[in-house]
């Protein structure tokens, strides 16, 4: 009776380490993947409304766009005849040539490079200039009186930087297809002349003032 005792506990026991030694089954399972929900018909009218106003509104920018650009482009050819009229896209490249030029210019005066500034006036000007009486007429005409030009280099120093330095210039004018004037127009839309171009032989050279 002791054995049939003792083979029974020994069984009793093996029975237990065995279902104490089994894994416990994992308390999570996977997480299923995220499916989003679709949108509801509602939304989908709110988001196409939404892409419409931002259409519409894309288009008045590009028609107001359009109609400031005709009104420069009027303003800039208004003193050209018929016979000589430049297209709108004569225009733009002229300007954008212009505005180019002018801002390189304005790094040949923070150096105040003569010799480099010379490469962008006109033949003439440059002859002009270099007269003795003729610097002497455009010393007696300057509001300092305290001011000696002795040449072309001081008239770029004393006159031409001065006047021009930092101004913001936007437009231009025609006075003919070969002849502008790069302006600054000012809030009360009037406009302050800072340039004068001439072209020759196809390029925009600076032409400076006469006395």
């Amino acid at each position: 009776m002791k054995k049939i005792y003792l083979i029974f506990t020994v069984i009793l026991g093996v029975c237990l380490i065995s279902c104490g030694s089994k894994p416990e089954a994992e308390s999570s399972q996977p997480e299923a993947p995220k499916v989003e929900a679709p949108k509801s018909e509602e939304q989908v009218q709110d988001i196409d409304e939404v892409q419409d106003v931002e259409d519409e509104v894309e288009l008045i920018n590009e028609e107001v766009k359009q109609e400031e650009d005709d009104e420069e482009y009027l303003r800039s050819t208004q003193a050209l005849s018929a016979e000589e009229l430049v297209t709108k896209d004569e225009f733009a490249e002229d300007k954008a040539e212009i505005l180019r030029i002018i801002k390189e210019l304005q790094k040949v005066m923070e150096k105040e490079d003569v010799e480099d500034w010379l490469k962008y006036v006109d033949k003439d000007s440059k002859n002009f200039y270099s007269n003795p009486a003729n610097i002497r007429k455009v010393q007696k005409k300057l509001p300092n009186k305290a001011i000696v030009l002795n040449g072309i280099g001081d008239y770029f120093k004393y006159v031409f930087i001065p006047s021009r330095k930092n101004r913001e210039i936007t437009e231009i004018r025609y006075i003919s297809k070969t002849n502008t004037k790069a302006v600054q127009v000012n809030e009360d839309h009037s406009i302050t002349r800072y340039y004068q171009f001439i072209k020759v032989n196809g390029k925009w050279y600076v032409q400076l003032d006469r006395v």
